[in-house]
């Protein structure tokens, strides 16, 4: 039996041991056996060579089973064994549970994946989409761009050819006003002297004005080259033509740039600036500063008055072409002159803007950007 148990637990420690026991349980068997044979037959001679092999089995299988001792105490326990069972049971449940978690968080994941892929193939789409939107609004744009390219060329174009066919029979108008005038001068009376008078005065008027379009649409048109100047000089040259009234004190207070720019434009801005700070002076003695301050990447330049001022809500309109705030009949003011300053300033890449205080006097900003700078600025003494 123990050969047999033997035979099919080949898992079972210390299996030798057991066929030892076998074999000593057979010999011991045996010889109890031939005992009682030998009450008949006296085969002694046998009986000792079976109780001689029952010894060397029995004294082989103590010598085994020495060792064996300790390595049997340490084998676990039945309760050991069913609590490492249980204990296993629990683990492979828990396993098992682990397991069927990652099975739905693969599927989870691989859901989410689809999800995310036609999440992104939707926004690639639009994104494509979007490209093709913006590739034709750009080419829309640039259509626009080169539309109002050639608006602007043809308006200026117009504005010089209307202007310049106009200047003419308005020069004859005007000689033929004040040849009336000098002329007849006996054949009116005051009533026909001040509407002939004032025929001359809207004719001027009207000159200045076609004057003015034409220097608006050379601005950007006409270009000059660009020479080294010297905005100090160039600002001195200014007021000497202006010629102030005595009352009238213009000084330089920091001293401006020297760049490379073209002169007559640069001219147009500080003439514009002045003549309007002259113009607009209403106190016996008049000042009028041209400042300039240093930036990280321009110079901000200035010229204040103390003049009426102008009231905020002008501040954008007095900008715009043909917009002037006096309402006054005056034959040389057109309101072309800040506009044609503005749009200098912005063609050398800067910017114009004013602050200002009804009965104080105004501040015009303008600036230049320092890659016109050629020279570091030097002092000036102010005009007088």
């Amino acid at each position: 039996m123990l050969v047999y148990f033997v035979r099919k637990r080949q898992d079972i420690p210390f299996k030798n041991i057991f066929i030892l026991f076998g074999a000593f349980i057979i010999s011991c068997g045996t010889t109890h056996l031939i005992e009682i044979w030998t009450l008949w037959h006296p085969y002694y001679w046998l009986s000792g060579s079976i109780k001689a092999l029952t010894a060397i089995i029995s004294f082989y299988t103590a010598l085994t089973l020495i060792p064996l001792v300790p390595q049997a105490l340490a084998l676990p326990s039945p309760a050991q064994m069913e609590a490492a069972n249980q204990a296993l049971q629990i683990e492979i449940t828990e396993r098992k549970l682990v397991e069927n978690e990652l099975r739905q968080y693969k599927e989870r994941l691989e859901e989410l994946v689809e999800q995310r892929t036609a999440e992104l193939a939707t926004a690639n789409k639009q994104l494509q989409m979007e490209i093709v939107q913006r590739q034709n609004s750009q080419e829309r744009m640039s259509k626009l761009l080169q539309d109002l390219k050639n608006t602007n060329q043809e308006l200026n174009d117009f504005a010089y050819i209307v202007s310049h066919d106009l200047k003419a029979p308005l020069r004859g108008i005007g000689l033929l006003s004040e040849w009336l005038l000098n002329d007849y001068a006996d054949k009116f009376d005051e009533e026909g002297k001040g509407l002939v008078n004032r025929l001359i005065n809207r004719v001027k008027k009207l000159q200045n004005l076609i004057d003015g379009i034409l220097e608006y649409s050379r601005v950007g048109r006409i270009r000059e080259d660009k020479i080294q100047i010297d905005l100090n000089d160039l600002v001195r040259d200014v007021i000497e033509t202006l010629a102030p009234n005595k009352n009238i004190q213009i000084e330089i207070t920091k001293p401006l740039p020297i760049i490379y720019g073209e002169k007559v434009k640069l001219e147009q801005v500080f003439q514009n600036l002045l003549s309007n700070a002259i113009k607009f002076i209403d106190k016996p003695q008049g000042q009028i500063l041209v400042d300039c301050t240093e930036e990280d990447d321009y110079w901000q330049i200035s010229v204040t008055d103390n003049g009426i001022g102008i009231e905020e809500k002008y501040f954008t309109k007095i900008f715009q072409i043909f917009q002037k705030l006096s309402t006054t009949d005056d034959s040389e003011s057109t309101g072309i002159g800040l506009s044609i300053v503005k749009k200098i300033v912005e063609m050398y890449g800067g910017s114009i803007w004013l602050e200002s205080t009804v009965n104080q006097g105004s501040t015009f900003f303008f600036t230049i950007k320092k890659t016109l700078q050629i020279q570091p600025m030097q002092e000036v003494e102010k005009y007088i």
